[in-house]
């Protein structure tokens, strides 16, 4: 055979393998870490950081009644209670199912308008979710969060529920 011929034969065999490997290894890899991204950015850092504001609010609250609470800011258009339901509603098909579950429990036994006891689950899961996707991003993330759920602002402080 001649020398042409096969140098064509392998140039050809390397193309097709370099493009099915970019199709079906390569490029996958790519957009599952920008779904992650896109999750990090619409809907997990927006909630995270304003449930930590809130819970910034009320936690003397907290400590007392050893809760996590959700405290509001009366005057303040984004640390109540209505804003984050509507950033949920609005971003949540970007939430894990778990999320979303807790999330309706959560909606549905609001007990007051200022300060909201029985957030816990929530915000545990909220918590976890949103430091799993920055460990996946390879990002600067809380190992203590990732582990039990409670946030870094609430270190030592003993809760009940």
């Amino acid at each position: 055979m001649d020398i042409r011929i096969i140098s064509a034969v392998i140039s050809a065999g390397v193309a097709l393998l370099i493009a099915v490997l970019n199709h079906f290894v390569i490029t996958p890899i790519k957009e599952k870490k920008a779904s992650k991204r896109e999750k990090l950015k619409k809907l997990y850092a927006p909630l995270y950081s304003l449930v930590i504001a809130r819970i910034n609010i009320s936690k003397a609250q907290s400590v007392i009644q050893k809760k996590i609470m959700l405290g509001t800011a009366k005057p303040s258009v984004w640390l109540n209670s209505d804003f984050m339901n509507n950033l949920f509603l609005e971003q949540s098909g970007y939430a894990s199912d778990q999320l979303i579950e807790e999330w309706v429990k959560y909606s549905g036994s609001m007990k007051s308008l200022t300060t909201e006891a029985g957030a816990r689950p929530f915000v545990v899961q909220l918590v976890k979710d949103y430091n799993k996707l920055k460990k996946d991003l390879k990002l600067a993330y809380s190992k203590d969060e990732l582990e039990t759920g409670i946030p870094d602002i609430l270190k030592g402080v003993e809760l009940l529920d």
